[in-house]
């Protein structure tokens, strides 16, 4: 290639890194760190499970967005001061909305009281409501006449005209108790507890400040806890995510150094020069680039995981900068240095795109994302090794390095141990019955419980707040479907009192339903007639005689009904939790007995339980069944290409080498306890990638004079890239440390397997080859020839 395609490329990149700083440090493209992002974000064809997704994000979501701190101290005082002074600094933290202690929900009290009072006649408590069922009105006469002497009444003209028989207050109490919080100040086992819920900003996930926030409010909380009497815990989605991905940095930043140390000190022992190490990086920079930009121009928002996928995939991009720089410079120019491996870098690079493309036939967001930045950035690594590559300096492997002669004798080795034809179709034979069999003995496990490494000490003080204060929602919640918001209120109401045995047996420890709250039109009116017939009319008139005000009883037909509407969501923020899309959900506490739940389930209509683990993990099994096909699409391609380019036999015998590498990480990561998942399934990709590209560049040269110089290059490829990705199984991150087993024991057998698919190659144990006098058709201009004389032909 001339200078001037260099320059064109160069500027091409330029271009690129200009547009890539000004959308994404220009804020115009997102990139969105946030797990529960991806929950939601594809279009199953089973409508309900789609609807269990969006509920599941939309619980996660809302229950991000809490921090719960429990304060305990051993006088009362004492616990509130230091409740208070947390409160105030984590008021102070950059990325928190509100912070709530028991004194500011008792302020807001009189706001809600002013927006119920006007409805006091159709919100009853289910004590208040048996009572009128059963005729028992008379025993809520006396408790209003009371009120009314008692010294600490707090009724008021307002609410004698309202509420004049005090139904309001019963009714909040009985709301506390479903809602968890009723208690506040808890006294137990001779200290007093105080609740301190810090509600924080909805971008701080997205944003990836979710780790500074955390440190900033354990740092608060260590400030508090310098008086030795208050202790602090706390709960709370963002500290476990902020702990499992401080655990992954320190790894990851760990393995990386080992990696980056451990190719530079390769590359500086084979070559002793700076240009390939120069030379790799811009193929990888170039590639990384390239990806960034073609994602950007598609998506306003991209996820941090399709970037990092991505990135690794673009990784196998390394190899085409190490088959350039290996080739000896005797062997000719810049240009036919090229010429000689660019059959296989070409050959490499379709099947790698083909398999990768295949991710985006998946109704995925995330698998559309890393395909398009994968295909765009292995191009851009492609068109960097043809146009700028050959301008870089290059030095010769020393024929004395130890090397160079391990790689003579590993060579010869292999040339002796290669079968024949029919051999090495057996092995295909063998590999793909493999294929057909480990469906049968591998299973899929797509528990996300088994990604993180989990935090002991994070789970004792969720569990403590949990028995103390009774906060903390249960992780399961039920979905009530219904075509309207009253047909959903009223299957609410029948659902408390078929959970009321679970209730008093312990095998739930309590539930909030948005009926809870607002109950529907039809009980709203049935309480005021109630209230009418039951209280107005036998007490009304004695009530009145001994009050400064006329009682005038609410009318069901004209009277103001509660709706959960936008004015209800002002002053009850909680509906937000009960609601979803056209669901509402039913909040659980200690679910203690899941089947003796299910099974008082049984037989109701438009109610689904839902574990959001289970649902999580279904979804990602989806995701993990795509990504098989995908793969499987990839070997497909890859078998066609390879039967185009070199036969019937010697292509399927070629195919056979990264699809045994695959095979080989399948079995070996199961035999080792590695749970097959997406993220594992998507390690196969990169061991698929890498394989094809081995056996590639071998059969390409394997009559030709650089036979020897690709088999070094293959070997430092193997090198470089268990160094990159095969530490990671050293992670004590579960999720990390699986993918980095599959990937090194993948890589490793399709080391193994390529040169012995590749079929026979140069037996020369020395493995110098004489540089050519000239360019010559067979080194430089075309395909190998084979021992018949055939040609495979030229891409």
């Amino acid at each position: 290639m001339t200078g001037r395609h260099a320059t064109v490329w160069i500027i091409c990149l330029v271009i690129a890194a200009t547009w890539c700083a000004w959308q994404i440090g220009g804020g115009h493209t997102r990139i969105d760190a946030d797990f529960i992002s991806l929950i939601g974000q594809e279009n199953p064809g089973d409508t309900g499970e789609f609807n269990n997704i969006n509920a599941v994000r939309h619980i996660l979501a809302q229950d991000s967005r809490k921090a719960i701190f429990m304060v305990s101290a051993p006088n009362r005082d004492h616990a509130s001061n230091g409740a208070n002074d947390l409160a105030q600094r984590l008021s102070w933290i950059n990325g928190t909305e509100k912070v709530t202690t028991p004194d500011d929900r008792a302020g807001r009290l009189p706001e809600l009281i002013a927006f119920l009072q006007p409805h006091a006649a159709a919100l009853l408590s289910p004590q208040d409501r048996n009572a009128l069922q059963a005729g028992k009105g008379a025993q809520i006469y006396q408790r209003a006449v009371q009120n009314l002497y008692s010294p600490t009444s707090t009724v008021s003209a307002r609410s004698l005209q309202q509420d004049p028989f005090s139904l309001l207050p019963q009714f909040l109490g009985a709301l506390a108790g479903y809602m968890g919080e009723g208690g506040g100040v808890v006294s137990k086992n001779g200290r007093y507890y105080v609740p301190v819920v810090a509600s924080l900003d909805p971008r701080l996930a997205g944003a990836d400040r979710d780790g500074q926030w955390v440190r900033d409010a354990n740092s608060a909380a260590n400030i508090v806890t310098r008086d030795n009497d208050i202790s602090v815990a706390r709960t709370g989605q963002v500290f476990f995510a902020a702990a499992e991905a401080s655990h992954a940095k320190a790894d990851v930043q760990r393995i990386a150094l080992l990696a980056t140390t451990g190719i530079v000190f390769m590359v500086g022992l084979v070559f002793f020069s700076w240009g390939p190490l120069l030379a790799a990086l811009i193929t990888l920079a170039s590639g990384i680039l390239a990806g960034i930009t073609a994602i950007t121009l598609v998506f306003g928002t991209i996820h941090a995981i399709a970037m990092v996928f991505g990135s690794s995939l673009i990784g196998i991009a390394v190899d085409y900068a190490l088959h350039y720089v290996s080739i000896d410079p005797k062997r000719g120019s810049a240009q036919q240095r090229l010429r000689l491996i660019l059959p296989g870098l070409t050959l490499g690079l379709i099947t790698s795109v083909v398999g990768f493309a295949a991710l985006s036939i998946s109704p995925t967001l995330l698998l559309t994302q890393i395909a398009i930045y994968s295909v765009s950035g292995l191009i851009g690594a492609y068109l960097t090794v043809i146009f700028l590559l050959p301008f870089l300096p290059v030095q010769p492997v020393r024929n004395y390095l130890p090397i160079r002669r391990s790689v003579a004798i590993l060579q010869y080795v292999q040339y002796r141990m290669t079968p024949p034809t029919w051999g090495r179709l057996l092995l295909v034979a063998v590999i793909l019955a493999g294929f057909g069999a480990s469906p049968f003995i591998i299973k899929g496990d797509d528990n996300i419980r088994n990604l993180g490494r989990g935090n002991t000490d994070l789970i004792a003080q969720t569990t403590t707040i949990r028995q103390v204060l009774d906060m903390g929602a249960s992780p399961m919640f039920l979905r009530v479907n219904g075509a309207t918001a009253e047909d959903r209120l009223q299957t609410e109401e029948a659902l408390r009192p078929r959970l009321s045995p679970l209730l008093a047996s312990g095998a739930l420890d309590g539930l909030v339903t948005l009926a809870d709250i607002i109950p529907s039109q039809k009980r709203q009116s049935e309480n005021i007639d109630l209230v009418k017939t039951q209280l107005y009319a036998p007490y009304g008139q004695k009530l009145a005689s001994i009050l400064p005000i006329d009682i005038t009883a609410a009318d069901a037909a004209t009277g103001p009904l509660l709706l959960p509407d936008d004015a209800s969501l002002h002053v009850l923020p909680e509906l937000a939790t009960l609601q979803s899309g056209n669901s509402d959900i039913v909040r659980l506490r200690g679910v203690q007995d899941a089947s003796a739940l299910k099974s008082a389930l049984s037989g109701m209509k438009n109610i689904a339980l839902i574990d959001p683990a289970s649902a999580i993990s279904s979804l990602f099994g989806q995701y993990r069944q795509w990504a098989y096909l995908a793969l499987g699409v990839a070997m497909f391609a890859a078998l066609v290409l390879a039967i185009f380019r070199y036969g019937l036999r010697d292509g399927i015998c070629v195919f056979g080498a990264p699809t045994g590498a695959v095979l080989c990480a399948l079995v070996g990561s199961f035999a080792l306890g590695v749970p097959h998942n997406f993220f594992t399934t998507m390690a196969l990709f990169l061991v698929f990638a890498i394989g094809a590209d081995y056996v590639l560049f071998l059969a390409e040269s394997r009559h030709s004079s650089h036979d020897q110089d690709t088999s070094l290059a293959v070997l430092l490829s193997l090198i470089s890239s268990v160094l990159a990705f095969g530490l990671l199984a050293t992670s004590s991150v579960p999720l990390v440390s699986d993918i980095g087993t599959v990937i090194a024991i993948g890589l490793i057998a399709a080391w193994i397997l390529a040169p012995v698919m590749a079929g026979r190659r140069s037996a020369n144990p020395v493995g110098i080859v004489p540089a050519p006098q000239n360019d010559s058709p067979q080194t430089a201009n075309s395909a190998p020839i084979n021992k018949d004389g055939s040609n495979h032909g030229q891409i």
